[in-house]
């Protein structure tokens, strides 16, 4: 699948402001898998741009990374697998020191094929809980949190539910993607609950509803659950907070665990008083909105240059603010691996140490101009997610406000769990393809 036009007028404007620099020979190859079009179009946009747009900055400002320009190609799969397994194979063949996947259901896709290809795979806040473990998946990185990290937080917060009540014999309704990294975290949530006392049935959401089927929203409103939470970390198609209202579920009870999307239905046309989805709440692990110094550079040197698909009176949302926590991640690792390996022109190999030895304190949120945007992130050999703490935003009416305080995934809870997704990847990618997950990682033991 060739690059976007419009990801190719970027890069090269960027290349451009470099002078001397020849795009083919000197730039970092990226690839950025994209959703902005196919059924969760209005998710894979924002999020997208803001990947984009924190990198074009940095191109901007920096040169690059390490005084290396990136070239960063976008590769548009709509969503389907055949399209994002062609990117995936147009990113090796290009060298391509990483890739990062757009969705959970690419990432699942992919993750058989990144030992044999050492590429480095970089999904944030959307990766399958295997994704964590860097002594099974060596290629596959999934920081701040994997699915099942944000899942777990939704549903402790919502136990608590601001009550010192039990949540004993109460319900909770789970939807989520009818697709294959949709339905993977069913059996891990449907445990969770039980040990939480709370009944628990799930709703999977098709992309296209077929006319005269059964309506999830509506099926989840005739059971009147205490709580709801809604996974769109797969992506979802349609307008799902505007169905779960249609339906006359109250958007109050609802906790999404990534984003719809549907940022106008937070910022209704003026005039127009709507405020259905106040109450609404979202799992986060960074701050909402953009008073940082980084999003001044991003919109003097990207935005208001003209470099941006991003429409310059657009407020960043929680997905474009997503966007820019993933570049971060992708430059932190470049210049780690730079470091490490002594040379400005990195490999795979060296990217994914690296990533690896991420360690994002304070000081260095700092020195980014991101004070306040997360929390600290570090990333090891065997731990390639961090599992970080979360936060509960809930929608004002007018702005987002964090809810308590920072939940920690339970880690106890979920490690037999993840143990046994381990061993089933590990066996599963042997049988198909005859060698281990594992293939080309040294041992962790002494690892930076």
């Amino acid at each position: 699948m060739p690059p976007r036009p419009a990801a190719i007028a970027v890069l090269l404007a960027v290349l451009a402001a470099l002078p001397g620099r020849a795009v083919a020979a000197e730039g970092l190859p990226l690839t950025v898998l994209t959703e902005r079009t196919g059924p969760a179009a209005a998710a894979g946009t924002p999020l997208a741009n803001g990947l984009f747009d924190y990198l074009t900055m940095l191109g901007r400002r920096d040169g690059g990374v390490g005084g290396i320009p990136l070239a960063v190609e976008e590769c548009e799969t709509g969503g389907e697998p055949a399209r994002a397994l062609s990117c995936y194979e147009a990113a090796t063949a290009r060298g391509s020191i990483a890739l990062v996947p757009a969705s959970a259901d690419a990432a699942l896709a992919l993750l058989p094929r990144l030992a044999a290809d050492r590429m480095p795979l970089v999904a944030a806040g959307y990766g399958p809980a295997v994704m964590a473990r860097g002594d099974v998946l060596p290629w596959a990185f999934a920081p701040p949190a994997t699915v099942w990290d944000g899942l777990a937080v939704a549903l402790a917060h919502l136990a608590q539910d601001g009550s010192e009540d039990s949540p004993q014999g109460r319900s909770l309704a789970y939807l989520h993607r009818d697709s294959p990294a949709g339905r993977e975290p069913v059996a891990v949530m449907r445990a969770l609950a039980a040990e939480a006392g709370l009944a628990f049935r799930a709703y999977a959401l098709p992309d296209s509803p077929e006319a005269g089927g059964t309506d999830p929203w509506r099926a989840a409103r005739a059971a009147d659950p205490d709580y709801v939470i809604l996974d769109a970390t797969a992506g979802l198609g349609g307008t799902p907070l505007r169905d779960a209202a249609a339906a006359g579920l109250p958007l109050n009870r609802v906790v999404t665990v990534g984003w719809t999307g549907e940022d106008d239905l937070l910022r209704p046309a003026p005039g127009a008083r709507d405020l259905t989805a106040k109450g609404l709440r979202v799992v986060t692990w960074h701050a909402p909105g953009d008073s940082f110094p980084a999003f001044d550079q991003i919109d003097l040197l990207v935005v208001d240059a003209g470099l941006s698909q991003t429409p310059k009176e657009e407020t960043p949302g929680p997905l474009y603010n997503r966007g820019v926590y993933a570049g971060v991640i992708l430059a932190e690792g470049i210049r780690n691996a730079q470091r490490l390996s002594g040379r400005k022109r990195i490999d795979g190999t060296e990217m994914r140490r690296g990533l690896e030895t991420i360690d994002l304190d304070p000081v260095r949120w700092k020195e980014l101009g991101l004070v306040g945007f997360a929390r600290r992130l570090r990333l090891t050999c065997a731990d390639h997610s961090g599992h970080r703490p979360a936060t509960i935003q809930e929608w004002t009416g007018a702005r987002w406000v964090q809810v308590g305080d920072e939940i920690p995934p339970p880690q106890a809870q979920l490690a037999p769990h993840l143990d046994a997704a381990a061993a089933a990847h590990a066996e599963r990618v042997a049988g198909e393809t005859g060698t281990a997950s594992t293939a080309g990682r040294p041992s962790c033991a002494g690892a930076p």
